[in-house]
């Protein structure tokens, strides 16, 4: 067996074990929008006017942000820093031979192991809870099966992406670049982990191309597919 198909077996193995103590959804879960990004498309602005437009059209404070306070529930739960969880995010392309051998001599395997499970279970009672945009990499597929959802995938060129990254971080061309690749094989990885398997497009509702939209637009796009799922009414 390839180290390619290796890897690919180990993902579905770990995937299904997760899988296993995932919760389960009722007729009331959510409502929830999931908002994936490739890596220079930054969304926390136009997220945050989603939410405000929601509250305000529906009457509420209801509907929230989440995205960081992922991070701050896994560390609770855990009884560990915030950094420690961290880590989960951050996974390195590991063959399945070293994961096999840390298995076997390193407790912070399971602790990793661990703290995945819990970082998932904590992404999918917040969207169960409902009323949240949920940021993030692969929270689509966490959500999948709570029918009142609506999972948002914005994307762009790589060269847009580029540009982006160096005036957001102010870095050279190639160190941005270079800071794309390493998030977004970090953000393939930690999808594996969740599904067994990369993220296809038709996992997701709606795809915006943020090149080509302002962040008003983008509200809107995102409010009118709700509307057209069902998950709420005229706004």
């Amino acid at each position: 067996m390839k180290k390619n198909e290796m890897n690919d077996v180990f993902h579905e193995y770990m995937s299904k074990r997760l899988n296993e103590s995932a919760f389960k959804p009722n007729q009331r879960s959510g409502p929830v929008v999931t908002i994936s990004r490739a890596s220079g498309c930054y969304v926390k602005k136009f997220s945050q006017m989603l939410v405000d437009r929601l509250n305000h059209k529906l009457g509420h404070e209801k509907w929230e942000v989440i995205s960081k306070e992922i991070l701050h529930e896994s560390a609770k739960h855990m009884n560990v820093d915030k950094e420690t969880v961290r880590t989960v995010f951050d996974m390195k392309d590991r063959s399945v031979l070293e994961d096999v051998v840390r298995a076997f001599v390193s407790r912070d395997y399971h602790l990793e192991r661990k703290l995945l499970n819990t970082v998932v279970n904590v992404i999918y009672s917040f969207a169960v809870d409902g009323y949240k945009v949920i940021i993030g990499r692969g929270f689509n597929t966490i959500c999948a099966n709570i029918d009142n959802s609506l999972h948002v995938r914005i994307d762009a060129p790589l060269e847009w992406r580029i540009q982006s990254v160096m005036k957001e971080k102010d870095l050279s061309r190639d160190k941005a670049f270079s800071y794309i690749n390493h998030s977004e094989a970090n953000r393939r990885n930690f999808r594996k982990m969740i599904r067994g398997s990369s993220v296809q497009g038709d996992e997701f509702d709606l795809i915006i191309n943020k090149s080509q939209f302002t962040d008003n637009e983008i509200v809107d796009f995102i409010l009118e597919a709700m509307k057209i799922k069902k998950i709420i009414s005229n706004v």
